[in-house]
């Protein structure tokens, strides 16, 4: 089995990896491709581990499930988190990000990382199509007077014009965001579930009703300055489910704008 590896110079390797998935009843999903792997301490101390696992097959998987380890120069490992996808699920030839948070902060001294998918279920078929269009995707970082009061000049709110063309009624909308540097590595990722305004103005869970058009919001906490480079995954779902009844839907590169 391949994996892709990292030093904590800085200088990560990204050679196109191949990894083999086991799953249940010993049935191989086929190639993964773990990619644009970065490490990073956030401001509580918290050791992650970001990246992109790449789905270079026609097969479907859901549940994927993820192991990080944290090595020492002797290849020991000093560390280890498992943690899933976002969105959990592996569609055909498309990505999905992942931002693995170690357990305990200030973890022990370690040379080097290494990342591998552990477990999933493949599906004789892909998840059926949600019907959905996102239509416009914005990402801003407000300096002074942002419009919800949790936010602030470190965080960045991701907003998304959808149109749910189904004749059926979806909520429990998740997102996932990953930011990128200029190098194409992702160096930052979130999770959380969409919000909507409600009628006095207050947020609260998104609901995308038959043939309806809505505007939903997701927050971002501790955005990095100087990459703004991001994508977006909206998946459907109960937050915290290990998989989803449709295919998620992924946004093409959106341009983090700074509002004075």
């Amino acid at each position: 089995m391949q994996f892709v590896s990292g030093h904590r110079t800085g200088s990560w390797r990204r050679p196109a990896v191949v990894a083999v998935f086991a799953f249940v009843a010993f049935l191989a999903i086929g190639a993964r491709c773990i990619d644009r792997t970065s490490e990073r301490v956030d401001s509580s101390g918290y050791t992650h581990i970001s990246g992109e696992m790449v789905n270079d097959t026609n097969i479907q998987g859901k549940q994927i499930m993820l192991r990080a380890r944290l090595l020492d120069g002797q290849g020991n490992v000093v560390a280890q988190k498992d943690g899933p996808t976002c969105p959990p699920d592996a569609q055909p030839n498309q990505q999905t990000m992942f931002d693995l948070r170690f357990d305990n902060p200030n973890v022990p001294p370690h040379a080097s990382y290494d990342v591998r998918p552990i477990s999933g279920i493949t599906l004789p078929q892909p998840l059926p199509r949600p019907q959905v269009v996102v239509l416009q995707t914005a990402a801003v970082r407000y300096e002074t007077n942002p419009p919800f009061s949790d936010l602030t000049n470190k965080d960045v709110l991701f907003a998304f014009n959808i149109r749910n063309q189904s004749d059926q009624s979806y909520s429990g909308i998740q997102g996932c965001t990953a930011v990128y540097d200029q190098s194409g590595n992702i160096v930052f990722g979130s999770s959380d579930e969409l919000t909507q305004q409600s009628a006095n103005g207050a947020p609260e869970p998104a609901t995308l009703g038959p043939q309806n058009l809505v505007s939903v919001f997701m927050e971002a906490k501790d955005v990095p300055v100087g990459p703004v480079q991001v994508r977006a995954w909206l998946w459907f779902g109960p937050k915290g489910a290990p998989t989803s009844s449709v295919q998620f839907i992924s946004t093409p590169f959106i341009t983090i704008q700074t509002i004075p």
